[in-house]
Protein backbone atom coordinates (compact mmCIF):
# COMPACT_ATOMS: atom_id res chain seq x y z
CA UNK A 1 0.00 0.00 0.00
CA UNK A 2 1.14 3.17 -0.85
CA UNK A 3 1.15 4.99 2.97
CA UNK A 4 3.55 2.18 3.95
CA UNK A 5 5.57 2.53 0.91
CA UNK A 6 6.13 6.27 1.52
CA UNK A 7 6.60 5.94 5.53
CA UNK A 8 7.33 2.42 6.66
CA UNK A 9 6.46 -1.11 6.27
CA UNK A 10 3.62 -1.56 8.73
CA UNK A 11 3.15 2.28 9.23
CA UNK A 12 -0.27 1.93 7.87
CA UNK A 13 -1.94 -0.92 10.46
CA UNK A 14 -0.43 1.17 13.04
CA UNK A 15 -1.78 4.26 12.25
CA UNK A 16 -4.61 6.42 13.99
CA UNK A 17 -8.26 5.51 12.69
CA UNK A 18 -8.38 8.86 12.06
CA UNK A 19 -5.36 8.80 9.80
CA UNK A 20 -6.65 6.34 7.78
CA UNK A 21 -9.64 7.32 7.00
CA UNK A 22 -8.63 10.61 5.97
CA UNK A 23 -6.19 8.74 3.26
CA UNK A 24 -8.68 6.88 2.43
CA UNK A 25 -10.55 9.68 1.65
CA UNK A 26 -7.98 11.71 -0.64
CA UNK A 27 -6.81 8.50 -2.35
CA UNK A 28 -8.19 9.40 -5.44
CA UNK A 29 -6.11 13.07 -5.41
CA UNK A 30 -3.22 11.57 -5.73
CA UNK A 31 -2.85 10.82 -9.17
CA UNK A 32 -4.00 14.88 -10.20
CA UNK A 33 -0.85 15.53 -7.17
CA UNK A 34 1.61 13.84 -9.28
CA UNK A 35 0.56 15.90 -12.57
CA UNK A 36 1.29 19.21 -10.43
CA UNK A 37 3.77 21.15 -12.08
CA UNK A 38 6.78 21.95 -10.01
CA UNK A 39 6.97 25.76 -8.05
CA UNK A 40 8.40 27.99 -10.32
CA UNK A 41 9.75 30.35 -7.81
CA UNK A 42 13.02 31.01 -6.62
CA UNK A 43 14.98 30.44 -3.66
CA UNK A 44 13.25 33.72 -1.16
CA UNK A 45 10.91 34.39 -3.72
CA UNK A 46 8.23 33.94 -1.09
CA UNK A 47 7.88 36.83 1.57
CA UNK A 48 4.81 36.19 3.75
CA UNK A 49 5.84 34.25 7.37
CA UNK A 50 4.80 31.08 6.71
CA UNK A 51 5.11 28.27 9.43
CA UNK A 52 6.18 24.77 8.83
CA UNK A 53 5.10 21.43 11.07
CA UNK A 54 7.02 18.47 10.42
CA UNK A 55 6.99 15.28 12.67
CA UNK A 56 10.03 14.32 14.16
CA UNK A 57 9.67 10.16 13.27
CA UNK A 58 8.54 11.58 9.47
CA UNK A 59 10.40 9.99 6.81
CA UNK A 60 13.65 11.47 6.07
CA UNK A 61 12.12 12.59 2.61
CA UNK A 62 9.47 14.97 4.40
CA UNK A 63 12.09 16.16 6.55
CA UNK A 64 14.00 17.10 3.78
CA UNK A 65 11.27 18.76 2.00
CA UNK A 66 10.62 20.64 4.82
CA UNK A 67 14.23 22.03 5.23
CA UNK A 68 14.29 23.37 1.71
CA UNK A 69 11.15 25.31 2.19
CA UNK A 70 12.88 26.92 5.19
CA UNK A 71 15.45 27.52 3.18
CA UNK A 72 13.26 29.17 0.49
CA UNK A 73 10.81 31.16 2.31
CA UNK A 74 12.17 34.38 3.63
CA UNK A 75 10.50 34.24 6.65
CA UNK A 76 9.74 30.58 7.71
CA UNK A 77 9.93 29.31 11.00
CA UNK A 78 9.95 25.63 11.32
CA UNK A 79 8.36 23.66 14.45
CA UNK A 80 9.16 19.80 14.60
CA UNK A 81 6.64 18.01 16.71
CA UNK A 82 8.46 15.25 18.79
CA UNK A 83 7.66 11.83 18.43
CA UNK A 84 5.53 12.59 15.71
CA UNK A 85 5.25 11.18 12.08
CA UNK A 86 3.59 12.05 9.05
CA UNK A 87 -0.04 12.65 9.04
CA UNK A 88 0.33 13.94 12.51
CA UNK A 89 -2.28 16.72 11.90
CA UNK A 90 -4.80 14.18 11.88
CA UNK A 91 -3.03 11.67 14.70
CA UNK A 92 -2.10 14.34 16.77
CA UNK A 93 -4.06 17.54 16.09
CA UNK A 94 -3.61 18.86 19.65
CA UNK A 95 -0.46 18.89 19.44
CA UNK A 96 -0.06 20.43 16.08
CA UNK A 97 -2.99 23.53 16.53
CA UNK A 98 -0.87 24.51 20.35
CA UNK A 99 2.52 24.45 18.65
CA UNK A 100 0.76 26.86 15.50
CA UNK A 101 -1.51 29.26 18.48
CA UNK A 102 2.07 29.74 20.28
CA UNK A 103 3.99 30.34 17.17
CA UNK A 104 1.03 32.60 15.68
CA UNK A 105 0.88 34.75 19.01
CA UNK A 106 4.56 35.06 19.19
CA UNK A 107 4.02 35.97 15.10
CA UNK A 108 1.35 38.91 16.00
CA UNK A 109 3.27 39.80 18.99
CA UNK A 110 6.44 40.87 16.58
CA UNK A 111 4.05 42.90 14.64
Amino acid sequence: MFVDSVSMLGFWNKSAENFRRVALDNVLTLPKQLRDPRCPRTRRDIKCRTLLIDGQKSPRMFRNNVEKLEEWIEFAQRETINGASHGMNVGEPQRVQSRGAGVRGRMVKAR
